[in-house]
């Protein structure tokens, strides 16, 4: 029996690996359409439509991770992994995000370390019968125009923003292949309120032959305080650079280990916020 939850950015449930039930419901004040899960949900068959977000929140124990998911077809899309925060001595929660991106049926397979353990469920996607709530709508952009600037990932390279909209539910960022490697790394986009503490870890996995603009995808977004100033920060290899430009956008700046990335100017790594009123 399929249950859909409406979420208001759960970044985690509470999780345990006994048996089969049904997802959990979360109710807010803005909710989207939503389905979110645990591991109560392995071994299920459940429905999605055509665009709903889709997370699976996992706990893990000591120094064992949930691995990457395998899915059977394209009818469901991986878009990142996050972490829920504050971090959980014990080990990781990881919340995987996926997109209902077409109709038809997906198996999602996630491995659980070493071990032999595999979480699995299948999605039957379903058009959309009604109009979904929108959280695409654009907020923050750098909308300057690259100038083959761009700094690595190696170091602390942040840019920080001022939120209009009060739900925050994807950053886009544009990368560029910064030096010879392999075909895809990982990069983690880590949300820094206005007192630096993380308040969202998302994580991905970027090809060098789609990097122009990264998208981190928060699903049913995240409540953040319109006018406040807030940071994203990316990191990763010497794969990819992050682009910026001299100027930019006008309300935040480019950091580089906490300090103007360019001495004497102002400079502003290229970027978009996308949310919900």
């Amino acid at each position: 029996m399929t249950h859909r939850a409406r979420s208001a950015f759960v970044l985690a449930l509470a999780v345990l690996f006994a048996g089969y039930g049904n997802a959990a419901a979360q109710t807010s004040n803005a909710p989207p359409q939503m389905l979110s899960l645990s591991n109560e949900n392995n071994g299920q068959r459940l429905q999605a439509t055509v665009g709903e977000p889709i997370e699976i929140t996992l706990q893990a124990i000591g120094p064992r991770e949930w691995g990457p998911p395998k899915i059977s077809s394209s009818a469901v899309r991986f878009e990142n992994v996050m972490l829920k925060m504050p971090p959980n001595p014990g080990g990781p929660t990881q919340v995987f995000v996926f997109s209902a991106a077409a109709a038809g049926e997906a198996e999602i397979r996630i491995p659980y370390g070493d071990s032999d353990s595999v979480f699995s469920l299948t999605i039957d996607v379903q058009r959309p019968s009604g109009k979904e709530q929108d959280f695409n709508k654009l907020d923050q952009a750098n909308h300057a125009v690259s100038r083959d600037a761009w700094t690595n990932l190696l170091n602390d390279a942040r840019q920080t923003f001022i939120p209009s909209l009060p739900r925050l539910a994807r950053i886009e960022v544009e990368l560029v292949v910064a030096n010879p490697g392999p075909g895809e790394d990982a990069i983690t986009m880590t949300l820094l309120d206005s007192d630096q503490a993380p308040v969202a870890v998302v994580t991905r996995i970027v090809s060098t032959d789609d990097c122009d603009r990264v998208a981190f995808v928060i699903p049913g977004g995240m409540e953040v305080s319109p006018g406040s100033v807030y940071s994203i920060r990316l990191a990763g290899t010497s794969l990819f650079g992050w682009k910026y430009v001299v100027g930019g956008y006008a309300n935040g700046e480019a950091l580089f280990d906490h300090k103007p990335l360019l001495p004497g100017g102002r400079a502003t790594f290229l970027f978009r916020t996308y949310g919900a009123s």
